[in-house]
């Protein structure tokens, strides 16, 4: 007999090792952990000078922050014109001058002068301000239940006050001015160097402001002098003219004396951590698709312009309209017995009646005709001119026609921004990170409802039930009703 036989055959095993290694998933920006952040105070600064990313940026703190968190936001924007969500560019902005700037600012190679100066419509209310690079933005977003119109400006102005700005105040209107004292007379000048806007939703809310430190104020005074704006009347909001002025205070050491400030007035506590993060546009457009599509938002010609609220464009006859940067020396008038009003809304032409003769009758036939051929126009400078240049009972040679036209077209300028740009939908023509929100929203309210109405029907079920135990025994309703 072999000496194998009878054995038990013997079975090699082999292990084998992988020699690959799993990469570890990327490691999360803070803003993308933002909302589940266990910290009570934030500090956020931007390093961009983006106004289209900043003012998304702090949609997005506002929206997707811990609810009872409090942050503070600090940026500086390239030069712009920003305008409150209910205002009237037409009325607030010297379109003519602004379109002359950034002509000249094209060919100019210098990096200094050649900023283009953007026209801006915020999502928060209030007035038009000017932003620069001699400019500091602040905002304080928080808790809606913490909100109050003077106790973040007061957190600004002991900042000030510990750099040697003395005669920083708030006024009525809860902006923070210099106060300062005529020598002689001993009487009071106030001159505005930040204002403010708010914002608020279900339960957080935001202070935002500008602060004058070192601004082109002449480029204040010029752009924010429209020469339209006598001849409108809007159901918007109007700014409130005030004599500005700089603070001339370092910005470096301005935004870290509000951050102690701010962390002082919020009751920082002994050994609680703060987080505080550096905001690069590039980083945060990248991780968060919902600060993209609200540049994109702010950029749109639907936002810009068609966020008007309704307003009425009206030429009185033998007015003389004020002279525009583009036609130097032109200042038209109307015949005696014109009548030119336009009404807008959404920026589309809805009313118009237009006439120069003083024949009421064929004036009545100007009017038709008018409002015909501009009916549902853009309001823009070359669409009104196109509209009055067809009008064929207005004679070729009217002054209407010759030099009120063009005033016009060049007054109310064209439209910038993107055209076509949809909110909802993202750039593959699914629901947008926006339209998400609006949903999730949605449907958190609707719970909340059917939660309701469960309550309401328990309680409707033990108040039936109460008064079914203390029917007396051997009665009927009918016996408890007579």
């Amino acid at each position: 007999m072999s000496p194998s036989r009878g054995l038990l055959r013997l079975t090699r095993f082999t292990r084998t090792y992988s020699t690959t290694t799993t990469t570890p998933p990327p490691s999360k920006t803070p803003i993308e952990l933002l909302r589940v952040s266990p910290h009570r105070l934030h500090i956020y600064r931007s390093t961009s000078t983006n106004p289209f990313f900043n003012l998304s940026a702090e949609d997005y703190l506002l929206r997707h922050s811990p609810p009872t968190s409090t942050i503070l936001f600090t940026y500086t924007n390239s030069p712009s014109i920003v305008i409150g969500r209910n205002q009237n560019i037409w009325s607030e902005v010297n379109i003519p001058l602004l379109n002359s700037k950034n002509h000249h600012h094209q060919h100019k190679k210098n990096e200094e002068n050649g900023d283009k100066i953007n026209l801006v419509r915020r999502r928060s209310g209030g007035g038009t301000v000017y932003h620069d690079l001699g400019n500091l933005c602040w905002s304080v977003i928080m808790p809606r239940k913490a909100f109050d119109r003077d106790f973040n400006a007061h957190v600004v102005v002991k900042a000030l006050h510990a750099l040697g700005v003395s005669t920083a105040t708030i006024n009525d209107r809860h902006d923070i001015i210099l106060r300062q004292q005529h020598p002689k007379n001993r009487k009071f000048k106030d001159l505005k160097v930040s204002g403010s806007a708010y914002k608020i939703i279900r339960e957080r809310a935001y202070h935002h402001a500008t602060l004058l430190l070192n601004s082109k104020l002449e480029d204040i005074r010029g752009l924010l002098r429209s020469p339209l704006k006598e001849f409108i009347t809007t159901k918007g909001v109007e700014s409130v003219r005030s004599e500005v002025s700089n603070i001339g205070v370092d910005k470096e050491e301005l935004v870290e004396k509000i951050e102690e400030e701010f962390l002082k007035a919020n009751g920082l506590e002994d050994g609680e951590v703060v987080s505080r993060v550096t905001l690069e546009e590039e980083e945060t457009v990248k991780a968060r698709e919902y600060i993209r599509e609200g540049m994109m938002e702010l950029q749109s010609q639907k936002w810009l312009y068609s966020q008007t609220p309704e307003f009425t464009l009206n030429i009185p006859p033998q007015t003389p309209l004020p002279e525009i940067t583009g036609l130097p020396g032109v200042t038209p008038s109307l015949p005696e017995h014109s009548k030119f009003t336009i009404l807008s809304t959404t920026s589309l032409l809805q009313n118009i009646q237009i006439s120069t003769s003083p024949d009421p009758d064929y004036a009545f036939l100007q009017s038709q005709e008018s409002h015909i051929r501009l009916l549902k126009s853009p309001f823009r400078g070359s669409d009104i001119k196109r509209g009055l240049d067809v009008i064929n009972s207005i004679p070729e040679d009217d002054v209407l026609k010759k030099e009120v036209g063009r005033w016009l077209e060049v007054a109310v300028g064209e439209w910038g921004g993107i055209e076509a740009f949809d909110r909802w939908k993202n750039e593959d023509g699914g629901m947008s990170m926006r339209l998400r929100a609006v949903e999730r929203e949605r449907e958190r309210e609707d719970e909340k409802e059917r939660i309701m109405k469960t309550k309401e029907g328990k309680v409707a079920r033990l108040v039936v039930s109460y008064h079914a135990d203390r029917k007396p025994a051997g009665t009927s309703s009918h016996d408890q009703e007579g």
